[in-house]
């Protein structure tokens, strides 16, 4: 305490800053102790980075050198939400008022600011592997055009990358783009005419939450004589589906008629914000049908019992949200939530083929944060599990560590390498990044269009060939073919290549422009092997293979060819070397 109030004299501003400023923003969160989870190099900074984030860049880079892991973390997790639906909203707002097309362009444009430059890297970062479990799409022709309403679903992820799974599952389960998307949105109960849709119900247990069969803390299965027990049955999702009925737009009118009549479940939102606002759950709310004859009335949630997972019954005659609440209680409380989660996120983040005792370490932290509050499903604390774990921040030794880098992270990693630079702000209030490059058809992979709710790679895809024949799983490998490698090349050059600052010729308007000023001082003074040692340290956080015995390898290669470029201008010599280090080998396995 002494050299605390000490050290405030000196720093007197800064001792003196307003009770009210966040738990995070601190100088002091290691005291004035050796900062025991400091990295040594900034090539086991660029490492973490490119787990935990879209990309090292040199100023985070420096911040995880001086603050450690755990206070990064800490820091990261503190920052504000980046959102992307009032710009998005904005800019669509003014498209249309401009008689100017509209469509996915503006969210993808959003999406990829976001990721390149927003503050929150970890928050986002997180965002986007949980978009890979709770699947929306816009191939699904039911929300192929709601561009804001699916920005605003995002943003319901990234709002609750920290929070709670439970309260996040109920998010989810309330979004109106989710119920559109699987069909629980105005889903009717059992009449003579129509069955509950079973969509939702199905995908929550088996996607969302529980998986197909029964798991320990470590994810290996659970046997009885020899066999994995399944998790639930048809008769469950039968059951399940009895909970999702009764949910339509907030705003949808309910009353008397003939204004609010039966159809009005069925009608357009009143209002767009409906579009994307929180679903309502009626439950004993009675809708009066126009034109009866008898003045019968009709409602929409079923509330008979129904028999949910693991035997939990829901009584008679709740209303739609309890229904609902106690289904949701009774799916996050399973057992096989925690490592179902662990799983998939250590796969996102960090390895393809986590050890069994990586996967238990997290999925307890999932059970119980370890802290005072001992909250069970605390993403927050999850994440950290994973990052900070001796299985990520260990130097990778065996041959199956780590996992193919997705497309979209290979993009994001080389633009915040090299300090990218967006153009400027259109006329309508819109930062152009995507240009014209169809993502889909290149890389294999665009935000929020995955081709089915199992995502673009299942968690459990194994490569036909050597990695199946060694029982491993190789998720990214399902988007990973002859022909997507050759589309993905041709999808970097024009992010590469065509772009970036002081090339001749025209400089594209519609993507952002690598800042290679480094490499081309680097190369304007001969210094090749300079050149390679800097696309190692931000591209391949030091990992670029060498050999000191004449053996191939990739860092003798790339000097080679930069030393044989006879004639070359200095920018020939920097793009030409990020172009081929990003669509290398080794920069597509994130190790």
């Amino acid at each position: 305490m002494a050299r605390l109030l000490r050290y405030c004299g000196w720093l007197l501003l800064v001792c003196a800053a307003p009770a009210s400023a966040h738990v995070y923003d601190h100088m002091f969160g290691n005291g004035f102790e050796v900062i025991a989870d400091r990295p040594a190099t900034d090539a086991e900074a660029a490492r973490f980075l490119t787990q935990a984030t879209f990309g090292p860049t040199a100023a985070e880079i420096a911040k995880v050198r001086q603050l450690g892991y755990s206070e990064y973390l800490n820091q990261q997790m503190g920052l504000p939400v980046t959102l992307e639906r009032p710009t998005v909203e904005a800019v669509i707002n003014a498209r249309t008022i401009g008689s100017q097309s509209i469509g996915q362009t503006q969210r993808y444009n959003r999406w990829f600011w976001v990721a390149t430059y927003g503050t929150d890297q970890v928050r986002q970062r997180t965002a986007w592997a949980l978009s890979q479990i709770f699947v929306i799409s816009d191939q699904n022709g039911a929300i192929s055009q709601d561009y804001i309403p699916m920005t605003e679903y995002y943003d319901l992820l990234a709002r609750g990358a920290f929070g709670t799974y439970r309260s996040l599952l109920e998010d989810v389960t309330y979004s109106p783009t989710m119920g559109k998307y699987l069909s629980h949105m105005h889903n009717r109960k059992h009449s003579t005419s129509t069955e509950p849709d079973e969509n939702y119900a199905r995908e929550v247990m088996q996607l969302f939450s529980v998986g197909l069969i029964q798991r320990n803390l470590d994810f290996s299965p659970v046997l009885q004589a020899g066999q994995p027990v399944p998790t639930y049955d048809q008769t469950t999702v039968t059951e399940t589906a009895k909970v999702f009925t009764g949910f339509t737009y907030s705003d949808a009118p309910v009353g008397s008629a003939p204004l609010h009549n039966g159809a009005n479940f069925y009608a357009n939102p009143a209002t767009t914000e409906a579009e994307y606002a929180r679903m309502a759950c009626w439950g004993s709310e009675l809708f009066p049908i126009s034109g009866s004859n008898n003045g019968s009335q009709f409602m929409y949630h079923d509330v008979g019992t129904k028999v949910l997972l693991a035997g939990i019954t829901l009584p008679v005659n709740q209303s739609c949200h309890d229904d609902v609440s106690g289904a949701l209680d009774n799916l996050a409380g399973h057992t096989n939530v925690a490592p179902f989660i662990a799983r998939e996120l250590i796969q996102r983040f960090v390895s393809s083929n986590p050890s069994p005792a990586y996967i238990g370490r997290v999925a307890a932290k999932f059970e119980d944060n370890g802290l005072a509050d001992h909250e069970r499903g605390d993403l927050g604390a999850v994440v950290r599990a994973i990052l900070l774990d001796t299985e990520a921040r260990t130097p990778p030794v065996s041959a199956t560590a780590g996992k193919l880098r997705e497309p979209l992270l290979r993009l994001t990693a080389m633009w915040r390498a090299w300090g990218t630079q967006a153009q400027p702000l259109d006329a309508y209030g819109e930062v152009k990044m995507v240009g014209n490059v169809n993502f889909l058809s290149s890389f294999g992979q665009r935000p929020l269009s995955s081709p089915t709710v199992f995502n673009f790679y299942e968690p459990d895809y194994q490569q036909p060939g050597t990695f199946a024949n060694a029982n491993l799983y190789t998720p990214e490998f399902q988007v990973t073919n002859e022909s997507t490698v050759y589309s993905f090349a041709n999808g970097m050059y024009s992010f590469s290549a065509q772009a970036f600052v002081g090339m001749t010729g025209t400089v594209p308007v519609d993507r952002p422009l690598l800042m290679l000023t480094e490499l081309t001082t680097l190369a304007h003074n001969g210094d090749y092997q300079g050149m390679v040692d800097l696309a190692d340290l931000r591209m391949l956080y030091g990992s670029m293979s060498k050999s000191t015995t004449g053996q191939p390898n990739m860092n003798t290669y790339l000097f080679n060819m930069l030393d044989n470029m006879s004639g070359a201008t200095d920018a020939e010599r920097a793009w030409s070397l990020v172009y081929l280090v990003a669509i290398s080998p080794e920069f597509a396995a994130q190790r």
